[in-house]
């Protein structure tokens, strides 16, 4: 019985080695890809930053392009996470929430000096146009991303924070072609500021209800 107990154990640490040696190689790739562009990044670059060994890397990925498409999972997982927990907070107002993601995400982007910008916006501009493994998996994440934005302007809506002229859908969409933008200029400009100025401008724009004097007495 003891012997069994051993086997299972060293059969679990073995499991749970393996899958921290593929977490390490996909989160040492995310950060890298966010730096460089796809091309740029080469798998020994990828092996000798997380400290693997190269054998480890094909054990988990056939291909360069498979293990592209986990790091888009996990990126993709890291932000869904991120909406989730700030445009999804019940306890501040919808507008208020997506000022603290302008905000948190400024201070992310200054936190490693402007140098890393949208993993999933610089693989659309690299591979996206030209990759029908890629494509899809790029879109559904940004799908995802502007339901989550959708969905807190829905919430001001309701509150009456802003107007029921709002179209959520279409507000959602530009939000994500202006943020992947000042994300660019970020990264050339070396500063936030482009972040902060697109977030401030695309809140202040969107439509609040019209609030009609009460009380007010009519013309003679």
């Amino acid at each position: 019985m003891t012997d069994g107990k051993s086997a299972a154990a060293g059969r679990e640490a073995q499991v749970n080695r393996r899958a921290n040696t593929r977490t390490s190689i996909v989160r040492t790739g995310t950060a890298l890809l966010t730096e460089k562009s796809y091309a740029a990044v080469g798998i020994e670059e990828i092996l000798e930053r997380a400290g693997v060994a190269r054998g480890s890397f094909y054990h988990f990925f056939p291909s360069k392009e498979a293990f592209g498409l986990a790091v888009i999972d996990n990126y993709g997982d890291y932000f869904d996470r991120k909406l989730r927990r700030l445009l999804g907070d019940e306890t501040v107002s919808p507008v208020a929430r997506l000022e603290a993601y302008v905000a948190e995400a400024s201070r992310g982007v200054e936190r490693f000096h402007c140098t890393r910008g949208c993993l999933i916006g610089a693989l659309s501009q690299e591979l996206g146009a030209h990759s029908a493994t890629f494509r899809p998996k790029l879109e559904a994440v940004f799908a995802n991303w502007q339901r989550h934005v959708a969905g807190c302007l829905r919430d001001a809506v309701a509150t009456g924070e802003l107007s029921r002229s709002l179209d959520a859908d279409s507000a959602a969409e530009f939000f994500w072609y202006g943020w992947e933008g000042a994300l660019m200029r970020s990264k050339l400009e070396r500063s936030a500021e482009p972040l902060r100025r697109f977030g401030r401008h695309f809140i202040d724009a969107l439509p609040r209800p019209v609030r009609r004097a009460r009380g007010k007495p009519s013309a003679a």
